[in-house]
Formats: structure tokens, sequence, C-alpha cells
């Protein structure tokens, strides 16, 4: 079960830490702290593998962090300290990558007046330049397909800089003098080989796999490019033939990952392994991951992995650093046991979510997350099974069944029952259950998930994790403004496979981090504050005041995101998430019926329509009572459902079908021309068929009128059709599909043209807003509103026209086109503007702004998930984002809601 925490069944491995026996002490010092020391700015990318010629922008050494900085800069900090020694730009030049080592910054740069790429060193305490050397670099297999090279172009060591480069075929190995730049050696790889390499601080490694099925591992000095060592690998299980470039997927996978003092994890296919930097065997994969026993010795290699915690998945598959693993919640930095070739891991005062490890140096490691790079040193000490809890007892983690009971589930059911689970932390068994499944007494009823995420060594830890994963979250989730607090957010979880979204609330109280999921979010939303309300209590704190959004009149959450705007008629909100439809009281936000049936369409005349893979439900608006059913193409989606002069008409199958709105009885239906973007109006109903034609339809009969060109969907007003056919917009008789008038407009329309008053409004592909008078044509001005978005729309009111641009909201003179203001919102407009009241509203990407109207003076913000907006009833306008429904007032005070 996906909500029943899947990450409890991938983290099942016994990775065994320290002495596994109880929290008693070890002898001898052991690593048992990463300690941060200090953080800086980054920006720069952090992760190389993802880069062009896996290049990074960051450089480690013990003396020195280098990073790119901007274009054109690269910052020198302290290792130890942070200071900043240095800041230096590479004038008329991008900076491509860093490195230091042993003293010397080096720097990848592109010349920004196409010159070419150039390698650059400077020495760090001086910041002199040392040397330059030109470089060029060619894809990653020839056309042949002969050989292949998928390893970093530039590796960076003590003992010299080497460079994989194609100066002919094949692959050319070039090393130069870390000092000063002058060649020491080059070599000419084998051919008929597929290739990777890795640098640690002194040596280069290479991993092939070469015609023969042969696999070579091999350590290569970086001054000399000689072979140090060479190890053979087991082979694939079956033979490869080289060269083949049609079978490129078949082959088995090669990846290195080399530590900063020589360690390597190869894989090659289903092989994976750790290797000294002497080319000793020290484990495979599982054995690293499975081995008993204590602690051999006081020392780790410098860190390989940053992440979740090493596991084994459930399906038998080894992983390094899980990254469907989202428990528990720290990163930890993973290092390799030199003795027992066994992986041990140390948590960070950070949650998981996105990091890198950008740069190792003896003791220290350095990590860029959440637009910072932040230096680790390591620390050591006695070993008393508590390191891999942050220095935490394992007695001192609550028990995840004992924070809710069975009376807190009443509200969804009575006789919910618990079923712990995860009884220990990978390997190392917790004396109460860290995850616990509420489950009910019968399927109507959804299942309750509690997890113990962490617990801190300090409640100011804990507060600094629950800060970094909530700004995670709200960064890259949909998230419940309504009910945030400093402890509690609810948001929207995306599934890894893609399937879906599953809602969870974290909270933070104390030394404690808990997460709560459930199916159904308005359980979530009565059982989050509970679950929060009893940590407060166990811990002593006050239940927070709660600070309630001025402009919020109520808001409700849905079981799925909602995909269109409210419907509002008669005192009735209605919405659908997921497959279930909600009829909810517009003055309370409290359900009158929901139905658990498919995706809202319509509500049209005290009807209500729903779509269900292929069927159309017609369900009584005031009870959700079933009126009708439509249901003779089920094998194909129901779309652009139009309702209008007692018709129903949709598309499903490229068919256009027409139903009496009353009855559900079929009155006609097209044949498989194509359908899409239906209107209907004066008794006509106009279809888009295939890519650039509109039919005008007979209401009654389904009889075809006339056919025209048009590559835009039809705007329908009485005796005139107006249509865009390439960079033209057209009027056509709406009786008889003649031409009344042809416009340009330069370039061609994305949507219908806007019929507001006597004006036309198009908005062309480059952006540009086209005024056109509707009865012959004349354009009347023009506006450069940049964006092709054409989800965003035009609005009138008064005098003025409203319509988003990039970044903001334009507000012009409708007579002349003249701008009268130009407000920025921080992001693109992606629903909107609407007028009302003198007020104008825009939905951005985490955000719903009200506007003056006639000054474009920010009146109010509501943070939300990215929002829709719409429709505006009873002076309340509707938005919504990917969970939640509510309406908002505009008599709001300025700055509320900031």
């Amino acid at each position: 079960m996906l909500i029943a925490r899947a990450a409890a069944a991938l983290l099942t491995a016994v990775l065994l830490l320290v002495t596994p026996s109880a929290d008693a002490p070890g002898s001898g010092p052991v690593p048992v702290q990463w300690r941060a020391t200090w953080s800086a700015p980054a920006d720069a990318e952090a992760d190389a593998e993802y880069r062009d010629y896996k290049i990074p922008l960051y450089g480690a050494s013990a003396q020195a962090l280098a990073m790119a900085a901007g274009e054109s800069t690269v910052r020198i900090h302290d290792a130890r300290t942070g200071a900043l020694i240095r800041t230096f730009t590479t004038s008329g030049a991008t900076v491509d990558g860093v490195w230091v080592a042993a003293g010397t910054v080096v720097v990848l740069t592109t010349s920004q007046k196409g010159a070419g790429q150039l390698l650059r060193a400077y020495d760090v305490p001086t910041g002199a330049a040392l040397w330059q050397h030109a470089v060029t670099f060619a894809g990653e297999r020839d056309e042949s397909g002969a050989d292949s090279y998928n390893g970093p172009r530039i590796m960076v060591t003590e003992r010299g800089v080497v460079l994989a480069e194609r100066r002919s075929e094949p692959l050319t190995l070039l090393s130069l003098d870390l000092r000063s730049g002058s060649t020491l050696a080059s070599t000419v790889y084998e051919r008929h080989c597929d290739l990777v390499a890795g640098a640690g601080s002194r040596s280069v490694l290479l991993l092939d796999h070469c015609a023969g099925n042969r696999v070579r591992l091999a350590s290569v000095d970086p001054a000399t490019l000689r072979l140090a060592w060479t190890r053979t690998l087991p082979s694939p299980p079956h033979s490869f033939t080289f060269p083949d470039p049609e079978e490129a997927d078949d082959w088995p996978r090669l990846d290195l990952t080399v530590s900063g003092d020589g360690y390597v994890e190869v894989t090659v296919g289903d092989y994976a392994a750790f290797h000294a930097p002497d080319g000793r065997r020290l484990s495979t994969l599982e054995e690293s991951l499975t081995s008993a026993g204590p602690v051999r010795g006081g020392r780790w290699i410098e860190p390989m992995y940053v992440g979740g915690l090493p596991a084994e998945r459930g399906d038998g598959v080894e992983v390094i650093v899980s990254e469907l693993a989202r428990w528990p919640l720290p990163m930890f930095l993973t290092s390799l046991d030199p003795v027992t070739g066994r992986l041990r891991a140390l948590p960070l005062d950070a949650p998981s979510g996105q990091a890198s490890l950008v740069g190792t140096a003896e003791d220290l490691a350095f990590v860029q997350s959440g637009g910072h790079v932040t230096a680790y040193a390591l620390t050591y000490g006695a070993a008393t099974g508590r390191e891999l809890f942050g220095g935490v007892a394992r007695d001192a983690w609550p028990d995840a069944c004992g924070l809710l009971s069975a009376a807190d589930l009443r509200s969804q059911a009575d006789g919910y029952v618990p079923r712990p689970a995860m009884g220990s932390l990978l390997g190392w068994p917790l004396p109460k259950p860290v995850q616990c499944d509420w489950i009910p007494p019968a399927d109507d009823a959804p299942v309750i998930s509690v997890s113990v995420d962490w617990v801190a060594h300090s409640d100011a830890a804990a507060r600094r994790m629950f800060a970094a994963e909530t700004t995670r979250i709200k960064q890259g989730y949909a998230y419940d403004p309504v009910t945030e607090d400093p402890y509690l957010l609810d948001y929207f979880w995306t599934v890894p496979s893609g399937t879906g979204t599953a809602p969870e609330a974290v909270i933070g109280v104390g030394p404690v981090i808990v997460r709560l999921a459930s199916v159904s979010r308005p359980a979530l939303r009565l059982l989050a504050p509970v679950l929060r309300d009893k940590l407060l209590a166990r811990h002593g704190l006050p239940r927070p005041t709660p600070v309630p959004l001025p402009q919020v009149h109520w808001s409700f959450p849905t079981d799925g995101g909602l995909r269109d705007a409210p419907m509002v008629t008669d005192g009735i909100v209605y919405v659908s998430g997921g497959d279930r439809v909600y009829a909810l009281d517009a003055a309370s936000g409290r359900p009158r019926w929901a139905r658990t049936i498919g995706e809202l369409l319509q509500v049209v005349d005290g009807q209500v329509y729903v779509s269900d893979t292929g069927r159309l439900h017609v369900l009584d608006a005031r009870t959700g009572v079933a009126k009708w059913q439509w249901d003779q193409y089920v094998l194909h989606e129901i779309e652009d459902l139009t309702v209008a002069e007692g018709l129903a008409v949709f598309c499903t199958g490229g068919r256009a079908v027409a139903l009496d709105a009353a009855s559900g009885r079929r009155l006609w239906r097209t044949g498989e021309r194509g359908c899409g973007h239906l209107a209907i109006d004066g008794g006509a109903v106009y279809v888009h068929e295939g890519d650039s034609t509109v039919s005008a339809l007979d209401a009654a009969t389904g009889h075809r009128r006339w056919s025209a060109r048009s590559d835009a969907a039809v705007t329908a007003a009485g005796k005139v059709v107006y249509v865009g056919t390439g960079s033209r917009v057209r009027a056509l008789d709406a009786a008889f599909g003649a031409e009344r008038w042809s416009a340009p407009i330069g370039h061609g329309l994305d949507s219908a043209p806007e019929l507001i008053g006597t004006a036309l409004y198009a908005r062309d592909s480059a952006g540009t807003l086209h005024a056109l008078d509707a009865r012959t044509g004349k354009e009347r001005w023009t506006f450069p509103a940049g964006g092709t978005d054409s989800a965003t729309r035009v609005t009138v009111s008064g005098n003025l026209l409203y319509l988003a641009g990039p970044g903001g909201v334009h507000a012009l003179d409708t007579a002349s086109g003249a701008q009268r203001w130009s407000t920025p919102l921080g992001s693109d407009v992606v629903s909107g503007p609407i007028a009302h009241a003198g007020i104008v509203y825009a939905g951005t990407d985490d955000a719903v702004h009200a506007l003056d109207g006639v000054t474009g003076t920010p009146r109010w913000r509501v943070n939300t998930g990215e929002p829709a907006i719409g429709p505006v009833v009873g002076g309340l306008i509707y938005a919504h984002d990917d969970g939640n429904v509510y309406p908002l007032s505009p008599a709001s005070p300025p700055g509320a809601g900031e």
C-alpha cells in the first residue's frame, strides 16, 4: 500500500553501522558525527554527472573550496573556516568547470566571442595566473561506433591534470603538469572498448569493457599515464560483439564512483563491488550492506555519497543512495570501512531532499543543498551505539502507534486497529515501532499512516530540519496555506512511479518530526491537528494561536488534484478531485453531497455532467441523484462537452455527439472526421474537424451547413463567426460561411479570438495582442505583451483592458491601447487576470494576487500552490490549487496575507 509507506519495504536491509547490541560504549575512538562548520551561498549546478562531459562547478581540497559563482566568477573559500580567500573573474569567458588540487585552482572557460575553450590554472595563495591550455572535446561515441568514452573529460589530481580528448581516432589521454601546464605524457587508448574513468586526489581509475567480453579495472599514474595496477573483473553473463551501435542499449552499464582518497565502487552490469586504492576487492555491494560484526578501527574513507541511507530494495536490487527511500528524514554521508568493506553512514542536521556531495578532503565533506554549500567536519569519539541516530538513544523514539488512538479516529469510523511497522532502523532494533498503519473496519474508510521520521538531538536541530523540509516541500509540491502553522504543513507528495499524488502532513514538535499520510485529504485535515496537539502536550508546549488568512472565507480539501475551476450556481459550489465530485455549500464550504463517479465537466440548468472513461453521467444538482447515463462509446474519452439550447454536445472517438439534455436521448453524431473546440450558438454547432477545418452543423439534425479553414477554435457571436487561419483573423457569415472580412495579424493564433463589446482581441503566437474592430476587421491598436501562453486571458472593466505578460499584469486603455500601468508579480501569470468590482485578480505559480484596478497597486496576496482562479460569484473570487478550493474576499485590507 502506497500510503502505508512503501519506503518501509524499501529499507529492509540490515546495514550494521556499529556494534548492533545495545546503546553501550565500544572500544576505541570511532567517527561519531559530521558537524557543520560553515556555509556559503552557492547557486551553481552541483551534480557533474548530468553536465556536459561530467565537468564539475566545484573543486575541493584540504586547503580550499572553489566554486563557480556567476557566469564569469570563481570564489575561493578556506576549506576549514569558510573565510573568503579571493574572488576572481574570467573576463570575456564563461566558467564551465572548477577544480582544486595542491594549492592550484583549475578553471575551464568558454570564450563569449566564440574562440573556444581554455583550461586555466591559478595559484590559490596569490591568485596569480599560472598557465592556460586550449581544449577540444568530441562526442561520446565516434561515427563508426568503434569505442565509447563516458567519463569526465578533465580530471585534476595532485600529480597532474589528465585530459581525455579525441585529437584523432581513437581516444587520447594527455597529462599536464599542475603548476606549469607543460605536457607530461600522452597515450592513445585501446580501440574497441567501452570506457569510463574517475579520479581521486592522486590517481586516475579506468574501467573498460572490451572486445572478447573482457572487463578490466586499472589505476593510472596521472603524471606518467602508466598503469600502476590492473584487475580483471567478472565478465557480463554473455558475450558482446564490438562495435555494434544498434545494440548499444544492451551493453552492460559501466560506472565508477571514486572517493577522494582513491577507493572505488565499480559497476559492470549486475556486478558491483568496492576496491581499495591498490586494487584489492574489499566487498561486493551486497556484502557492504549485510556484513555483520563490530567496527574495527576508527577510520572511514572520505565520503562517497550523500542522500538517503544505503539500502537493499524490496526486489533484491541493491542501491547505494536510495532515491525512493523517504525514511528516515535526514540526509546521510556514507563512507566505507577500509578494513571490513562495509558501508557506514552518519546523519546530517538537514533533510535528504535535493543534495549533492561536491567535494571531500581528509575529514571534510562539502554538501550543496538549498542554494548553499555547507562544510562538514568529521569528529571522533567513543562508540555508544547512538551514532546512526545522531546521538539520540533509541528508546527516545516515540511509539508511532501511540501518537493516535482509536478514539481519535472515530471522526472517520469506529473500530480502527493499529498495525505496527518498521521495528528497526537498518538492523538496529527499536524498542517501539516507528511506523504504524491504522486499518479501518471497512473499505469505505481510509487507512491512516503515522511515521516517526526523525528524533533530533535537540529542539533547535529539529526546528532547522523541519524548516528546511517544509521549504523544500513548498518549492516542489502543492501545499495547503490554510492549515499551515509553525508546527504543521499539509501537502501533496508526488508518487515516484508518476501515477499521481498522495496527501501527507509533516509535523515538527520539540525534537520529533512526524509524517501523517492518508488517501483522504479531509481525514488528514481533521487528524493532523490532533496529532500535533498531542505532541505539543507531551513536550509541554502551548497550542499555536490560529492566524486566519483574512481573505479566505473557507477552504475545502479534495481527495485529488483539482483539474478545473469550481462551478458555482444557486448557492452551491461544484468541484471534483480525483474521481470524486463534491457539492459544497457556498456560504460555509460544508459538503451537501459527494459521489465517487468521475470528473466534473459542466453544471447547467440544474444538472451536473460527469465523465467516467467514456461514460457521461448526469446528476441532479441539488441531490447528486443520477438522472441519466450515456455510454455507447466506453472506449473513448468524453471531451469538450458544451451544453446550451437544450443540447449536450461533446467529442468522443473523433466524432461529435449530440444528446437531448433533458433525457440523454441521442439526436445525431458525425463521422470520424476529428472533433474539438465545440461551440453552440444560434441553432448551430461549430466543431473543429481535423487540423484546419471548422464546420457549422445544424443543431437539430447534425447536417453540415458549411465548412471553412480555421487553425484555432472559433468564436461564435450571433450572425458572425470569427476564426483564425494562418496569420489572419477572419469573420464569417454564420448562416453560409461566406467571408465578411479578413485581417492580417502577423503571426498565427494559438487560441480563439475574444469578442468583448465591439472589439475583437487576438493574441498571436509571438505574444502580441491585436485589437480589431469586430464589424470591419480594421486594426485599432496592438500591444507587445510578450509570452505565448494561451491559458491566460484578457478581461475588460470600464475603459481598461487587463492582460498577462511575462512576469506580471498590464492595464491598457481600450480605445488607444496605451499602457496605463504594469505590475510585476515575480513570476508568470498562470491563470487570469479577472477583473471585478475594481480589483484585478491573477494567479502565479505560488500565489493569488489582488491588484487595484485603477493603479495596479498590490492589495494583497495569498500564498498557495499553483492556483487557478475563477469564477467571481456573490462578490467572492473562487480559487483552487492542486487540492483545495477556497473563496477569497476582495474586501481584505491592503497588505493582508503577505
